[in-house]
């Protein structure tokens, strides 16, 4: 099993060989030693968390074009679903480009005590452990989050 899976990293790196730089490889090992230290801290964050909340959160190392780093998220799964190990999150993300799809929501700095206007972004929403949330930020407006809702539920086409 080991050497088929060796044989393909081997093939693989053959073919890549020559777009191998010093900083990819920094990369992949920063983003190899962060899964080891979640994948093997035995401890289970004890959090209470409930919708509408911001998190920073470790996103991790990403691949092309997702988004990484630590940044803001809210949580969006609901408070009785929250006692397992994993949760929903959306991030979020500047709104320095100015560009709003269907899949991005503007929230305001003023009314969400952010330090700058930011982006829902719902087109990154996803299922996350807990070890990855840092410290909370702050809460979302409920009149932004009822926006989230409406959002989610024409995306996913959702009868009430």
């Amino acid at each position: 099993m080991y050497k088929t899976k060796l044989n393909k990293i081997q093939n693989l790196v053959e073919k890549i060989k020559n777009d191998i730089t010093l900083p990819l490889i920094s990369d992949f090992l920063d983003w190899f030693l962060e899964k080891l230290e979640i994948h093997f801290n035995k401890e289970s964050p004890n959090l209470k968390l409930n919708k509408g909340e911001i998190y920073f959160v470790k996103l991790g190392q990403n691949i092309w074009w997702e988004l990484n780093k630590v940044r803001p998220c809210i949580i969006y799964s609901e408070k009785k679903y929250n006692w397992w190990n994993t949760i929903l999150i959306i991030p979020l993300k500047s709104y320095k480009w100015k560009v709003n799809n269907f899949f991005n929501i503007l929230i305001k700095s003023w009314h969400n005590n952010l330090k700058k206007d930011s982006i829902v972004d719902l087109w990154a929403i996803r299922q996350i452990s807990k070890k990855r949330i840092l410290t909370k930020a702050w809460n979302i407006d409920k009149l932004d989050l009822e926006k989230i809702d409406k959002k989610l539920i024409n995306i996913f086409w959702i009868k009430k």
